[in-house]
């Protein structure tokens, strides 16, 4: 009985999942679409470190595994914020500057 409503749990979740992202359309595509050309440009002036060099960084000063990559203007300046598991299995957020690619900030999630 457990395991049914586990998997009728799970299966919520999916349509719930599949559900917002149908709502978010066209337009949730278009904000990281523009976050990553925004990335992109920011490379290519020599103003941001590429993603591969600041990735590399990261796994010396908060080693883990990435489950998510976010270019964003937040602490008054540009930054790559990764979400990472830890090797406790911690959720955290880590904020690197994206110019210089030092940690800015590291927070739980």
């Amino acid at each position: 009985m457990h395991i049914r409503k586990l998997l009728t749990t799970i299966a919520c979740l999916v349509a719930a999942s599949v559900a917002a992202a149908s709502l978010a359309g066209e337009e949730g595509w278009r904000e990281q679409e523009s976050a990553y050309e925004a990335a992109r440009a920011a490379v290519q002036r020599g103003e941001a470190l590429p993603l591969q060099q600041v990735m590399a960084h990261l796994h010396r000063i908060a080693p883990g595994k990435i489950v998510a990559t976010h270019y964003e203007y937040e602490f008054e300046r540009w930054v790559y914020e990764f979400k990472i598991v830890d090797a406790e299995g911690q959720l955290r957020k880590v904020h690197l500057d994206a110019r210089t690619g030092e940690l800015v900030m590291v927070s739980d999630y």
